[in-house]
């Protein structure tokens, strides 16, 4: 738990905007949460009126929670950090690894590595997914922004939603495709057959979703690399998208179609979704400076690029 001590040399000011103003990065809610439940001190003494007024001379002592992590244990797995600040950190998340502690699964997921790899996680997801502002599936693998504290965690959940942060995924799917390039769109929903999946509707009663596709190459005559920019991020978008096209991900075992696995049968070994989030573009949400961060592809979908370096064809 960090402590931090202010000597305040000005004019009467509340107290909640002068830490506000001193502590970076935090927000005024949360400082004033802080106020309210005893972690600042005026010249030694516990305040917890977020409008006291600190005057002249007086010494704020303020005392940052620890993350209760509800006995989230650490996972000690070897991952990528692809880039982090005091705001921020970007990791290449495995594939096999879920996002966070769910039912049947508390211990090893990337909550688990993170709380052992990336000091100062964000509190706003709750006290099973610090640090967590948006998901991949647990068997996509790729790059997941990471929140430091609560004001990096609001900005950017704020980007997403706005639809200001630009998103691009690598997916291999079934059949040589012919199309070089194209939009998919409709309603997204949760498919009534199943309480795992999802479905897609040309009629609204769903979540409207957009998914842009580029052909990158086709692979052996039996599969196609695509590149894939979603402009909405809705629950297994891209991955119910391409298959209601036509064109399911190769080893995807939610979204396929028997006939056409049947038909590539020399894809049997893949074991898991051809589905990498490969490059995230956005605004540094302290700075307001552009960044594009890459997450290397993994060894299990090389085969698919005929390369070591995926970036010659992108």
């Amino acid at each position: 738990m960090g402590i931090v001590s202010f000597a305040h040399t000005g004019k009467d000011i509340r107290l909640d905007i002068f830490l506000t103003a001193n502590l970076p990065g935090k927000t005024r809610s949360f400082i004033k949460k802080q106020i309210l439940s005893g972690g600042v001190e005026i010249n030694g003494v516990v305040v917890n009126k977020p409008s006291y007024a600190i005057k002249e001379g007086c010494l704020i002592t303020f005392k940052e929670p620890e993350i209760i992590k509800s006995g989230i244990e650490f996972f000690d797995y070897d991952i990528e950090i692809i880039y982090e600040d005091e705001y921020i950190a970007a990791v290449n998340k495995p594939a096999g690894i879920a996002a966070h502690p769910g039912k049947g699964n508390y211990n090893n997921t990337l909550v688990n590595i993170l709380i052992g790899k990336i000091s100062n996680l964000s509190g706003i997801g709750g006290v099973e997914r610090p640090g967590i502002v948006h998901r991949l599936d647990k068997d996509t693998s790729g790059i997941m922004l990471i929140a430091k504290n609560d004001f990096s965690h609001n900005a950017i959940s704020s980007s997403f939603k706005n639809r200001e942060i630009k998103k691009t995924y690598l997916a291999v799917t079934y059949g040589n495709i012919s199309q070089e390039s194209g939009c998919i769109e409709g309603f997204i929903k949760r498919d009534p057959k199943s309480r795992v999946k999802m479905e897609i509707d040309k009629e609204e009663g769903g979540k409207y979703c957009v998914t842009r596709f580029e052909k990158v190459k086709s692979v052996r005559g039996a599969a196609t690399l695509l590149k894939v920019m979603p402009e909405t991020g809705r629950t297994h978008q891209i991955r119910v998208s391409l298959f209601e096209k036509g064109y399911p991900i190769v080893g995807d075992k939610l979204y396929k179609r028997k006939d056409i696995s049947d038909k590539y049968k020399s894809l049997n070994f893949v074991k898991r979704q051809m589905l990498h989030a490969y490059m995230l573009e956005f605004r540094h949400p302290a700075t307001n400076k552009k960044i594009v961060l890459k997450a290397k592809v993994p060894e299990d979908m090389l085969w698919a690029f005929g390369s070591d370096n995926p970036d010659i064809l992108l």
